[in-house]
This record gives structure tokens, C-alpha cells and sequence, in this order.
């Protein structure tokens, strides 16, 4: 849309020397309250061309402005905001039109990238009412005594209309209006139904006293009629009327209203006709050129209005859509219960299928029945198990696992204690939605009431909460199952560990009594095999001698070998206090008590201890200390060689390495020298019991540390352990 040959909004008034001011004042205001960089007020003249009557701020119209601007108003229902953002230029736009007439436009730009807020397309709907108004009032000073009442009527009608208000509130509100509007008895407005009926969703006047159903067929009747023609017609006497063809529905409703002449329009919106307004009288009438001219103009703003209270039900179905799928979500993340899914959003569900009762149903193939999750009726709810009833009222399970909703009606069923308690619930006709995971059905929904039609959005919308359903309850019993398991293998090791601390307790008593009772004998061994050689010792030969000093080396190393199992042993009783230890003052009194084998096999001991102090239990790790110590002097060779003590922290660990150079083991043994009682070398070739790295292993696992170890066969060994750091 180009400028017109007007430069100035005052330059296009023709005449009308109030619209100037009154019309800058609201752009001035728009522009006030709702913010941007222009507002600009458009009328349509006679020929259809636009011309600019106000701009905010004042200025030269910008052309680009006006071009989008009328693009985006193409198709426009009237009085909707369109908004369009090209990435020039943010532009709203409304048709301001008025008796079904496009009088001008509306449209405020501001940069790119702004989001209009519902409040403000309200705010602005406002100022473009007021703009309508205004233009429309200019019109009618043309020929304001022709139409004065026409026009008056029309613009109770407009204030009317504007309200905002549910489709039924509307609707009843326009139904009444018309009444006045063409002093008739009895007015009906109807819309499309899904089967291509017409049923209606408002009846004024005498209209409200027939009480049967009030569906029209497309094409019978005057009603059906103009729905299908789309064009106004009116009979001035129905009983005589050849032109159409009735139902005895439609004569009967007729006969109880009184309605002997009519007047039907089409409610039509962008070209599309979605109902049919029409208006009874209870004498032959005649309607003129002007009524059905006027009722023309109000069925178009009466069109405007019904589909915006259509919009704004579908946008408030789509809202509770969202929000029953949402709240399967939050369920599905709270891992509540299957039960407490259906809760969630069951009465939802009901009320946006439009029925009377709504079930959650989960099938118990290996029993051949269908049992309860949740379901809701008009004024109960049930929740949990209970109530089963048998498969087959489920229809056909296998176009079920196709993911085929089944229609049952309850009335062909063979007899039974379900179908008598469908019936006399109310449920004539039900449908089945399968909620189907991972390919398996698992139940369904199911839902229905009196009415066998069930329309293809309902339909959709059982799918959708079937579907989310469906993983829901699949997740949420997955759920349940892992939470079984693991309290069955919690108790298995709350079972198993008293078990074991049973053991413990067993093997404590059994080694302190085993090492009680073993070591008297073996000290009565050890005893009498030395007097027996201070005393007759002469007198023994070499083999008797020989014999005597195994006895006597036997019994030390058995003594040895329990004094080991019991300090192993003690470890486990012995309570952690974490203290500070100081490895310089633990290891100068370690190496002092081998001291003695350090000088004699030539050996030298360094130190490097850039961690001075670790937190510990020091008497565990003055044993494991004393352990790895010994082993590394007793496997390094004599003359010279050098055993090195280093600690520092590591990856949070407070680290201690023992390192010789003595004779080394082959690595795929490590795991192995750790056990208890496990040697790799004869007693004979190095002394001990194989207690003392088990030891070393067992204060670092007491610790939350570890042990282990490094070596090559021939050149030497590291211990380690390493504990967490303070």
C-alpha cells in the first residue's frame, strides 16, 4: 500500500472537519500506552484506496510502513491483530470495519524483533473499537436521517459484540440482540458440526421453550438452505413454503415455537461459512431489502465475534492439552506412581473430551482382564486396583496392538453385571485408546457417555494423553521395579552382612581360643625340647640333636605365625581416631628397632618426605609401616645396598613409598602377595609368616586408602600406601 496524494492526515478529512483531531488523539494515545515508533490511522474511501487521516508522531508516512502493513492485513478477520516482523519492521495491524464493511486500518510499527503481549493487542483492539467508531461515525453524517435508527441499533449491536465473553454467553447475548434488532419472537444461532450438521449453540425469544433436539441437516429447511447456498432467504409463510425441503423434526419445532415466517444469513468468516443466523415470527411477514440488508450486517459482525470465542475455545483446549501432557511430564519426572499419573490429570481429561465418564484401564493378559488404574465419572473418582471386568469388553485387542481405537456400543452387548452397570451409568457408547510402549499394549483409555459420535479432535486428543500415558506408566512401573530390586538387594546385604559379622565374630573367638589354647602347648614344647638339650644334650647323637632343633624352630615359628594372625586380627577391632602422625618421629623409632640388622647387612635408609605429616590411625600405620621396613631389609641384599622412604601427596591421597633394591617379584603375582598367609619364597630362604603386606593391605582399606605395589625380578621393589589427604 502506497501514500496517497495526501501529504498531511488533515489534507485527507475531505470534509469531515471533527475525524482530524479525534483521530490523532487516538494515535496519539495508542502510540502512548502501548509504545513504538509510528501509529498510523487508515480509511478506505469509496473507491477502496487508502488514505493516511493520522500519524503519531507527526511526520512523512512512510511508504515501506504502509506496504507491509497491508500486506499483512490480507485476510484478515476483521478486528483479529495480525502481526508481522519482515526483519524491517515489527507491524500489527486490524481492519477496522464496522456493518461488515472494511472503513480503514489500524497499524502501529515499531522496530524488529518485538513481541506484542496479549495485552497489549487487547489495549490496542480497544483503540481500534474506538477508531472503527470514529470512522464510522464520519460515514453516517453522509446520510445520518436515512439510516439514524438502522445505524443505532447497529451500534448496540458493535458495543454488544466487542464484550469478551464464552461462545455460549455470546452467543445468547447475540441471539437476544437480534430480537430487537428486527422485532421478531424468536431467534437461533447455529454452527457447523463436526458431521456436517448444524447444531445450535444459542437460541433466543420463544427458540428457548423447545426442548427436543436442535439439529439441522445441511440443506433442509431454510436453515439447511442457506448454509449450503450461503446467501440470505426468507419465507414470509412457512406452512405454505414449496421451496424447501423440511423434516418432521424441523415442523414439530416449528409447530411448539409459533414460527410461521423466518429470515436465515450465513455466518461466514474469510469468505467461509461456519453457522447460520436465523429469526422467527409468529405472523406471515414480508422482509424487506433493508431488514435482510441489516441482518446481513449483523450476522457479519455476529461471525466476527462467535469465531474469536472459537479461537479463543481452541486455544484454551490447546492450553489444557499442553497442560495434561505437561503434567504427565512433572509425574514422569517426580516418578510418581501409576496411580497418582492418572490422578494428575484424569478430571482434565474428562472435562476436555467433553464427557461424562473417563477411564484409565490396564490389561492383565495372563488373567484375561482389564482392571482399573483410575477413572472419574460425573461426581466420583476411583483410584488404584478393584475393579476388573472381563477382556473382551475391550473390543478387538488385536487392532488394539495396531494402535486401532475400538468403538463398543454397550446396547449390543451380550448380557452381563458390566454391561447392566454401563447402562445404568449412562455409558451407551465407549471408545477404546490404546496406550501402547516400546510396540507392547499395556491398556488403554477409555471414555464415552450417551452419544456414539466421537469426533476426530477428541479422538486426537485421547491419543495424545493415551501415548504420554502410556510411557508414563511404563517408566513409573519400571521405576517401582527398580526400587523392588533394590530393596530386595539391600536386605540381601543387610542379610549377608550379618552373616558375615557373624563369621567375624566366630573367627575372632575361634583364633583368640586357637591361639590361646595352641600357644600353652607350644610354650610346653619350647620348654621341654631346651631342657631336654641343656640336660642330655651330651648324650643325644647328631639326628637326635637335629631332630630337638626342628621341634624347637617349629614351635617359634608357630608362635610367630599365630602372634601375626592375632595382630591381623586385632586390626579389625581396633576403633579409627584420626589424628595427626608425624612420619619423621614414627620412622625414627621404626628403623630403631632394626637397626641393629640394618648395620650388620650394610644396608642404608634415606629419606624424602615432603609430605612431614599425614591424618591417620597411628597404630595401623605404625604396623604397616613396620611391615613394608622389614620386608625391604630382609629382601635387600647385604653390602651397600640403599632402601629409600618417600611421602607427598597425590590426587588428593597422602601417598608413603617403600623402595629396595633387592631381589624383586614378577608383577603377575601382585595381587597375590597381599593375601593372607600367601609367600613366594621358602622359610628357609626369607623368614616369615606371609601376614605382613595382608597387614599393610587391611590399614589401607581401613583407611578408604590402598596399597599396592611396583617391582621388576632382580632389580627391586616399591610399596605403596596411600590414604585420603587431609
Amino acid at each position: 500500500m502506497g501514500p496517497s496524494d495526501e501529504s498531511t492526515p488533515r489534507a485527507a478529512m475531505t470534509g469531515a472537519v471533527d475525524l482530524a483531531p479525534a483521530a490523532e488523539r487516538i494515535a496519539a494515545a495508542a502510540l502512548r500506552f502501548i509504545g513504538g515508533r509510528q501509529v498510523h490511522l487508515y480509511r478506505i474511501d469509496a473507491s477502496g484506496a487508502p488514505a493516511c487521516v493520522a500519524t503519531a508522531p507527526g511526520g512523512a508516512i512512510e511508504a515501506d510502513v504502509v506496504r507491509r502493513a497491508r500486506a499483512s492485513a490480507e485476510g484478515a478477520p476483521p478486528g483479529t491483530p495480525q502481526v508481522l516482523d519482515d526483519g524491517t519492521e515489527a507491524i500489527v495491524t486490524l481492519a477496522l470495519h464496522a456493518r461488515g464493511e472494511l472503513l480503514g486500518r489500524l497499524v502501529l510499527a515499531d522496530r524488529t524483533g518485538r513481541r506484542y503481549t496479549e495485552a497489549e493487542l487487547t489495549l490496542l483492539s480497544v483503540f481500534a473499537e474506538g477508531a472503527a467508531l470514529l470512522l464510522e461515525h464520519e460515514r453516517l453524517q453522509a446520510d445520518l436521517a436515512r439510516e439514524r435508527g438502522a445505524a443505532a441499533e447497529v451500534a448496540r449491536v458493535a458495543h454488544l459484540v466487542s464484550e469478551t465473553l464464552d461462545l455460549r454467553s455470546t452467543g445468547e447475548r447475540i441471539a437476544e440482540a437480534v430480537l430487537r434488532l428486527l422485532g421478531v419472537h424468536s431467534s437461533a444461532i447455529r454452527l457447523f458440526r463436526p458431521d456436517g450438521a448444524l447444531g445450535a449453540i444459542a437460541l433466543g425469544g420463544r427458540a428457548r421453550e423447545y426442548a427436543g433436539d436442535d439439529v439441522v441437516p445441511a440443506g433442509v429447511g431454510l436453515v439447511g438452505r442457506v448454509a449450503v447456498e450461503g446467501r440470505p432467504l426468507w419465507t414470509e409463510d412457512i406452512r405454505r413454503e414449496e421451496r424447501f425441503e423440511t423434516s418432521q423434526a424441523i415442523r414439530d419445532r416449528n409447530a411448539a415455537v409459533g414460527t410461521l415466517a423466518g429470515l436465515a444469513v450465513p455466518l461466514r468468516v474469510a469468505g467461509q461459512v461456519i453457522g447460520v443466523l436465523s429469526v422467527g415470527s409468529a405472523t406471515p411477514r414480508t422482509f424487506n431489502e433493508t431488514e435482510v440488508a441489516l441482518m446481513v450486517t449483523f450476522a457479519d459482525q455476529a461471525a466476527i465475534v462467535i469465531n474469536n470465542c472459537l479461537a479463543r475455545d481452541a486455544l484454551a483446549k490447546q492450553t489444557e492439552r499442553l497442560r495434561i501432557l505437561h503434567e504427565i511430564d512433572r509425574a514422569l519426572i517426580a516418578e510418581m506412581a501409576p496411580v497418582a499419573i492418572a490422578e494428575a490429570v484424569l478430571v482434565r481429561l474428562r472435562d476436555l473430551l467433553g464427557v461424562p465418564r473417563a477411564i484409565v484401564n490396564l490389561f492383565d493378559f495372563e488373567a484375561g482382564e482389564i482392571e482399573w488404574l483410575a477413572a472419574v465419572g460425573r461426581r466420583r473418582m476411583h483410584l488404584g486396583p478393584g475393579v476388573r471386568y472381563p477382556m473382551r469388553l475391550a473390543g478387538d485387542v488385536e487392532a488394539l496392538r495396531r494402535g486401532e481405537p475400538q468403538v463398543i456400543d454397550v446396547r449390543t452387548l451380550p448380557p452381563s453385571p458390566e454391561t447392566e452397570a454401563l447402562l445404568a451409568s449412562g455409558v451407551h457408547v465407549y471408545m477404546m485408546v490404546p496406550m501402547i510402549v516400546g510396540g507392547e499394549l499395556i491398556g488403554s483409555v477409555s471414555f464415552g457417555g450417551d452419544q456414539a459420535n466421537f469426533p476426530e479432535e477428541q479422538v486426537s486428543i485421547a491419543r495424545e494423553a493415551a501415548t504420554q500415558l502410556a510411557i508414563a506408566i511404563a517408566q513409573a512401573r519400571l521405576h517401582e521395579r527398580l526400587e523392588r530390586q533394590a530393596a530386595e538387594l539391600d536386605q540381601r546385604v543387610k542379610n549377608r552382612t550379618r552373616e558375615l559379622e557373624a563369621a567375624v565374630r566366630e573367627l575372632d573367638t575361634f583364633v583368640h581360643t586357637v591361639s590361646h589354647d595352641l600357644k600353652t602347648p607350644l610354650r610346653g614344647m619350647e620348654g621341654f625340647a631346651q631342657a631336654l638339650e641343656e640336660d642330655y644334650g651330651e648324650g643325644l647323637d647328631e639326628t637326635a640333636r637335629r631332630y630337638l632343633s626342628t621341634i624347637r624352630t617349629s614351635a617359634t615359628r608357630m608362635g610367630e605365625l599365630i602372634d601375626d594372625l592375632l595382630a591381623y586380627s586385632r586390626i579389625e577391632h581396633r576403633a579409627i581416631e584420626r589424628a595427626p602422625v608425624r612420619l619423621g618421629s614414627l620412622l625414627a623409632l621404626l628403623l630403631g628397632d632394626l637397626q641393629d640388622e640394618i648395620e650388620s647387612r650394610g644396608l642404608t635408609v634415606t629419606q624424602d618426605l615432603a609430605l612431614p605429616e599425614v591424618i591417620g590411625e597411628r597404630e595401623g600405620l605404625r604396623e604397616a609401616l613396620a611391615n613394608l621396613l622389614s620386608n625391604a631389609v630382609k629382601f635387600s641384599p647385604p653390602g651397600g645396598a640403599a632402601i629409600t622412604v618417600r611421602s607427598y601427596r597425590e590426587d588428593g591421597e597422602a601417598v608413603i613409598a617403600v623402595a629396595d633394591g633387592g631381589i624383586g617379584f614378577d608383577m603377575k603375582h601382585h595381587d597375590r602377595i597381599f593375601g593372607i598367609f600367601e609367600r613366594l619364597h621358602r622359610t628357609e630362604e626369607y623368614p616369615g609368616t606371609g601376614v605382613g603386606l595382608a597387614i599393610v593391605r587391611r590399614v589401607a582399606d581401613r583407611h578408604g586408602g590402598r596399597a599396592w605395589a611396583q617391582s621388576t625380578l632382580g632389580a627391586g621393589s616399591t610399596f605403596f600406601i596411600a590414604i585420603p589427604a587431609a
